[in-house]
């Protein structure tokens, strides 16, 4: 059955400054909203890497994307009346990456791909920024997102990620298939996505993290949130305005696991312009987890990927508090200290302070700095969850005895700090 879905697309015309540095662009307040120089400093731009990405193609003369694009796949539908560049319906390579023509002339409209690809990995021009890791190479997988379309862009990519050395998918796109019941809009009961499912599955067991746009409608209903990014193994990116408040419209649940900002100077067909949507936040979220990829060979996938969210700067939402914001510096700082195969565990901040201590026979816990954090600790088999409302704040469990000896297990927004587990004699 071809099946249709809607398109989250959207981008805003700016007036662009010239005379950017050619490596990458400290003066795009998007990137220095995340910290990127920090991996820059360190010679980190994403060198070695490729992320994917499934979208409307690229403008494959524009100076954005001169050698930046080493592969490419393309797909349409038979009932459909395009075609992809060389004539057929499936293609692969650089040049079945192209953004869509009519009569030999690229359709401008159709520019969405250039924004995203370009915010990547863009090379560096005078009048525009280049990408968050501008010597990334891309594969763009352009397709008409028909369910069968967007397979076959995954397979494409699943098939080709150890040769390319793929480490993250970017997907700026959702909606919901038309012809199914409201029911079904739970992506991972939909039997019509259990295809996709097990692909992205397939990805990130090799190393790929996929990432996907939480969408541009603002609800409360969960039910409604867009595919892919509701599919368990697709990390949901949400999107931050340059003030690092969370965006209006954003389709926010318990499932956005990331946030970016929404405003980078990016590239459309001809020319650049400023990015807008979750659409422009998955791209950014995927180039800043390559450059942590480059930084750190040895590290796994999923250990970055940790590291990026326990290491993210708390933003909160009127629906969720302390989502974490992309934020390069501490992701850096936070894998520089920790080995490979370790446990990701938060830095020590010297304003922030957890202790456990006694007094009248009481098991008190201490937290300083902590605010809108939540504790949980386990005494004596038995489990306490708490949220931190205040930047002091001191909680007492009475345990009835004196010289009484108690072990406790302290943990910080679900993770364990380092060595905390602490034995205290009741006083």
């Amino acid at each position: 059955m071809k099946s249709k879905f809607l398109a989250l697309l959207a981008s805003l015309s700016v007036v662009l400054a010239a005379g950017l540095p050619a490596s990458a662009a400290p003066s795009e307040p998007a990137y220095q909203a995340v910290n990127a120089p920090t991996l820059w400093n360190n010679g980190f731009f994403g060198e070695g890497t490729t992320v994917a990405m499934i979208d409307q193609g690229v403008n494959l003369t524009h100076p954005y994307f001169e050698g930046q694009i080493i592969d490419g796949f393309c797909y349409v539908e038979a009932t459909s009346s395009y075609l992809c560049p060389n004539g057929t319906r499936e293609q692969s390579g650089v040049e079945a990456a192209s953004q869509r023509k009519d009569r030999g002339q690229y359709v401008v409209s159709e520019d969405h791909g250039n924004m995203v690809a370009g915010i990547v990995a863009g090379n560096p021009q005078p009048d525009a920024p280049g990408g968050i890791a501008p010597q990334a190479n891309i594969l763009m997988a352009n397709v008409d997102l028909s369910l069968n379309g967007i397979l076959a862009a995954l397979n494409y990519i699943d098939q080709r990620k150890e040769e390319l050395n793929i480490v993250a998918l970017s997907m700026s796109w959702g909606g919901y298939f038309q012809e199914m019941p409201r029911e079904w809009l739970q992506c991972d009961t939909n039997p019509q996505l259990q295809s996709m499912a097990t692909i992205l599955k397939s990805l990130r067991k090799g190393g790929v993290i996929p990432f996907a746009s939480a969408g541009n409608t603002p609800t409360l209903d969960v039910a409604t949130s867009i595919f892919p990014s509701c599919l368990q193994d697709a990390v949901a990116v949400g999107s931050v305005n340059s003030s690092n408040v969370v965006s209006w419209y954003v389709t926010m649940s318990g499932k956005v696991e990331l946030l970016a900002p929404d405003y980078a100077i990016s590239a459309d067909t001809f020319s650049y312009s400023k990015a807008s949507g979750t659409s422009a936040a998955s791209p950014l979220v995927a180039g800043s987890y390559a450059l942590l990829r480059q930084a750190f060979p040895q590290h796994g996938a999923e250990q970055v990927l940790s590291a990026m969210k326990v290491s993210g700067k708390p933003v909160d939402d009127v629906i969720r508090k302390d989502i974490p914001m992309v934020d390069l510096a501490a992701a850096y700082t936070l894998l520089t200290n920790t080995e490979p195969n370790g446990v990701i565990v938060p830095v020590a901040n010297p304003d922030q302070v957890l202790n456990v201590g006694t007094f009248n026979g009481k098991i008190v816990v201490y937290a300083k700095g902590y605010k809108g954090s939540t504790l949980s600790w386990k005494i004596a088999g038995t489990w306490q969850k708490v949220t931190v409302t205040k930047d002091f704040q001191a909680f007492s469990r009475l345990t009835g005895a004196i010289g009484l000896t108690v072990n406790v297990d302290l943990y910080l927004n679900g993770v364990r700090p380092a060595a905390f587990s602490k034995t205290v004699v009741t006083k």
